[in-house]
Order: C-alpha cells, then sequence, then structure tokens
C-alpha cells in the first residue's frame, strides 16, 4: 500500500537524498520503516523572502496494520492512496478492420493516436506533409541562417511539429485520466523522469527530437507506418461519410477513418474543409510581439537574493493584465527561459516568431510572447477563415517591415513605449533567426493592440521588477499562438458534417500545448478503437 505524505517543505541546499530521513523526522518513526519513496509532485515556493522546495511523496511502510493506523491520526499531512483504475492498452488485436485509419499531421495530437491505435493493432497511416527529423533539422537551420524557406519542411511541419522547436513546455491545465499515460510513454522515449513531478516539466527541443523519434519507432514497431513529403490535397465522401483520401493531389487510399491532426498553421486545409462545406467557425486567439531581457534581470525579479542558486532553475513567468481601454486580455505566452527567439514561418512572404530553448536554458537570455486577444471584431470579415486572413495579414506586413528578407522588425521597449526607432541596442541584441531590422512596431499591429501591450508591459513592470527594462527587445510578430478556427464535432469527437471525419489537437481547435494536443490525439484514437472494438 501506498501512502502521500504531503508538505515537505525543504531549503534550496537540502539534497534529495535525505528525504528519507526528513520524512523519518516529520512523521516520527525510523528511517528503516521506510520501504521505499517516490517523488510525487515537487513546486517551488517563492512567496517569502526564503525561497523553499515543497514536495509531496509517495511511501511504503514497514510496519504493522495498529501503528499504521495510529499514524494517519496522528499525521494529517499522511494519506492512503487510492489506487486508481489503470488505463490499460488493451492487449487485444483487432484484426477485422478492412481499411487502415489515415492520420493527417505527425505532431502530438497525430503521433499518440498513431500510437495509441497501433497498440490496438489497427495499423495506422500518418501522412506528414514536412520531413523526417534529420532532413527536417537541416531544413530549419538552412532557414535560418540563411533565410532560405521550405514551405513544405519547416518550425511548423515535419516529424513533431511546432512543438519541436520550441521549449518542450509540458504544463497543461487540462485534467484527463490518459494525461499520465502519456507522460509516462515520453518518459519511456527518453523525456527526463522529473517531467512526472516537477511543477513546470519541460523537455528542451534538442532531448524532444529523440523523444518524439522514438515515438515515431514505437509507431513503426507496432504496425503503424509514417509517411514524409505526403500532403493531404483532397478526400472524398460519399453518403456522409469519408471514403478516400488523396495525396499529393496523386496517390488515393481508401479509409473509413480519417484523423485531421494539424497544426494550427494548415491554412490550405482549412481552405479545403471550408469548400468542401464541413462545419468549422471562426475563434478567437491572440496576436502581439515576442519579448527579451537578460535571463539575470528575470532571476533577480523572482528569486531576489537567491537568484543564481545552483538548485535552481532559470526563472519563468506568466503575467496577466486586463486592459481598461480596451477591455482585452494582455498576457505572456510560451515564456522560454535561457532561449532564444526563431523564425517559426511556413507561408513565403511572411515573418512569425516563436520561442525554443534547450534542456539546459543556458543561452541567458529570457524570451517570452506578449499577446493580446483578439476576434471577429477586428477580423472585419463574415467568414470561417477571417481569423485565418487577419494573421496573414499581419505576417505579411512583419515580412515587409523586416525589409522583405525573412528578417523580424524589433523595437527596444523604451523606443516601443515612446513610438520612436534609436539606431543602435545597447545592452541586448535581439535573438531572432534570420536577422532583424530595426523598426517602428506601431506601423505592424493595430493602434488598439499596441497600446494594450505598451499599457500592459508597463503595469506587468510593476509585478516584476525591471520587466519595463527600456533595453528590453520586442520583435514581431507573434500570430501562431492558437488555430483560429475550430472544427467543429461531436460527442463522439466526429465531424458535425461528416462521419468517420475525427477533428484532433491544437489544429482543429481542441487543444493548447504538447500534452492537451497528445491527450486529444489519444482521446480520439480511443473513440475509433471503441467503434470496432
Amino acid at each position: 500500500m501506498w501512502l502521500s505524505v504531503n508538505q515537505i517543505a525543504v531549503s534550496l541546499e537540502t539534497d534529495e537524498r535525505q528525504l528519507k530521513e526528513i520524512v523519518a523526522a516529520k512523521l516520527k518513526i525510523i528511517v528503516s520503516d521506510i520501504i521505499e519513496i517516490k517523488i510525487r509532485r515537487k513546486s517551488l515556493d517563492a512567496r517569502h523572502k526564503k525561497l523553499t522546495f515543497i514536495y509531496s511523496l509517495q511511501i511504503k511502510l514497514n510496519l504493522d496494520t495498529s501503528a499504521l493506523e495510529a499514524l494517519l491520526v496522528n499525521n494529517p499531512d499522511l494519506t492512503v492512496i487510492e489506487e486508481p483504475k489503470p488505463l490499460l492498452v488493451s492487449p487485444k488485436k483487432i484484426q477485422s478492420v478492412k481499411n487502415r485509419p489515415v492520420i493527417v499531421g505527425a505532431g502530438p495530437a497525430g503521433l499518440f493516436a498513431g500510437l495509441r491505435l497501433s497498440l490496438a493493432g489497427l495499423r495506422p497511416i500518418i501522412f506528414e506533409r514536412g520531413e523526417g527529423m534529420t532532413a527536417r533539422i537541416d531544413k530549419v537551420s538552412c532557414f535560418w541562417e540563411t533565410g532560405k524557406l521550405d514551405p513544405e519542411s519547416n518550425i511548423q511541419y515535419g516529424l513533431g511539429g511546432a512543438g519541436t522547436f520550441s521549449d518542450g513546455k509540458l504544463t497543461t491545465r487540462i485534467k484527463s485520466p490518459y494525461t499520465a499515460q502519456i507522460i509516462d510513454y515520453l518518459i519511456k522515449a527518453g523525456a527526463p523522469a522529473e517531467i512526472a513531478y516537477w511543477q513546470y516539466p519541460h523537455i528542451g527541443t534538442d532531448l524532444l527530437r529523440e523523444v518524439v523519434s522514438n515515438i515515431e519507432r514505437m509507431i513503426t514497431e507496432n504496425g503503424g507506418e509514417i509517411k514524409f513529403n505526403q500532403k493531404l490535397t483532397d478526400f472524398s465522401v460519399v453518403d456522409n461519410k469519408i471514403v478516400t483520401v488523396a495525396i499529393n493531389n496523386s496517390d488515393s487510399y481508401r479509409t473509413d477513418d480519417l484523423i485531421l491532426a494539424v497544426g494550427n498553421s494548415a491554412r490550405d486545409l482549412y481552405q479545403l474543409l471550408y469548400n468542401k462545406g464541413i462545419k468549422i467557425i471562426a475563434k478567437p486567439f491572440a496576436v502581439g510581439l515576442r519579448i527579451e531581457h537578460p535571463q539575470e534581470l528575470i532571476d533577480r525579479a523572482q528569486y531576489g537574493r537567491f537568484a543564481g542558486h545552483k538548485n535552481l532553475t532559470p526563472a519563468e513567468y506568466h503575467l496577466t493584465y486586463k486592459h481598461p481601454g480596451s477591455n482585452r486580455g494582455v498576457y505572456s505566452f510560451c515564456m522560454c527561459p535561457g532561449g532564444q527567439v526563431v523564425g517559426a514561418t511556413s507561408t513565403v512572404g511572411g515573418v512569425v516568431t516563436n520561442g525554443m530553448s534547450y534542456h539546459a536554458r543556458d543561452s541567458l537570455i529570457a524570451n517570452a510572447a506578449i499577446i493580446v486577444t483578439v476576434n471577429e471584431t477586428d477580423f472585419k470579415e463574415n467568414t470561417p477563415l477571417a481569423g485565418m486572413n487577419f494573421q496573414i495579414k499581419l505576417e505579411q506586413l512583419a515580412f515587409e517591415l523586416g525589409g522583405g528578407n525573412y528578417f523580424a522588425p524589433v523595437q527596444t521597449v523604451g523606443d516601443f513605449i515612446k513610438h520612436q526607432v534609436n539606431s543602435d541596442f545597447k545592452q541586448l541584441y535581439p535573438t531572432y533567426k534570420p536577422g532583424v531590422t530595426r523598426a517602428n512596431l506601431w506601423e505592424l499591429l493595430p493602434k488598439e493592440l499596441c497600446e494594450a501591450i505598451s499599457d500592459g508591459i508597463k503595469y506587468f513592470g510593476t509585478k516584476l521588477k525591471g520587466f519595463d527594462w527600456s533595453e528590453a527587445v520586442l520583435t514581431g510578430v507573434e500570430t501562431r499562438t492558437s488555430a483560429p478556427v475550430r472544427i467543429v464535432r461531436n460527442e463522439k469527437l466526429e465531424s458535425e458534417t461528416v462521419f468517420g471525419l475525427y477533428p484532433c489537437g491544437e489544429g482543429a481547435g481542441y487543444a493548447g500545448g504538447i500534452i492537451s494536443s497528445a491527450v486529444d490525439g489519444w482521446k480520439v484514437a480511443e473513440s475509433i478503437i471503441a467503434k470496432y472494438d
């Protein structure tokens, strides 16, 4: 029987090998009574001047029943862990399915849908318009170094999806019984074990590439298949049911189950769905700018005198603000400690920013998007694709302001607040690749959005000392925060318009981030399995 012991507060200097002794002292038992101990949760309490780590642990004890009952009565932080019903992957293989399920997209949603289906014996085929990991890394690196863009294999398209070139953040707000399984498979694929218990888990782009490649291997070893440089260009419907899919305008595959696990950049697919009368709706999202600070500044603001301590990770932040002038939400998004800003476009003639960190988070630069909510009143079009078109216009304008060579327009915070452009960066140079051009970012975003961002940065400076530092750098434009549409689906996770069509993940408007996308892919796969099992 496992027991949970909570609220174990220790100093920054404490070695985790001492936890058994600390628990024994707390429970007033001897160390040898503790048979086994595991970390369930680890967080940092920064609310007070003295920073502490807070642990929740699970333990097994060598005590008789009466001693254990007395221990539970006398220790309110000690409870019996209720064993959850295991969400086991059924060993039974489904053999009677005539047409293999088809998955479009090899991001988190597509990969975990593919993994679940392959474990059930359904032998899915995943079509990914981009390339495999090695070739994709080469294409992305080439773009960052030379500005030469491959519109079919880039930071958005290819094995692992857009998250592959990110911080690899795994925080999520969703409550799902599948989350633990997703985390478990990520660890089996090579992710650090700490992602199962750390307060702000992340993998980092360097480790994530290896993890994604190992998940690909798991899928293929269990009968699934992943085909690269294969873009969905059409599909046919008979009696409101999916019948075939067309790949690269030529190859045709019969299927009864089509999972659309595309990312939020699959604009040609959104257009295809709209043309075919598939029910999609415009949804609100957010746009804005990337902000960069020295990581040391953020560490000092968050950790105070403990900044730089060897047991502390580079500090993070999450900031929110309600702009009174426009009543819009302004908030930080995709914060990357010790990272860099990178070019993330997938379209010719557009500039898009994103943040990225390696697992070590050791670049000495902190960056995050500062974004503002937008909706149909901003899009000025009465069409489900209005938000997408709004994104495109901003990206094209950023491309023009950057000089037309995929360089990004940049400005210091001080200049942005004063509506001016100086000729030099004095203390912090932008990290954006391929390169930057000084510009007035008020010429990029609508005035109301700029006002909200400017006031938001000043407000954030009152909450996080130094955030409004005049030499901090702003880079535009951040548009791919979430899908600009939702592909409407029913309670069985099928499209309301076509049976056998399963919109899935972030690109379908049902997730946001690696974990929630992976969980949504797993759920859709479970729905398909239930249909055949």
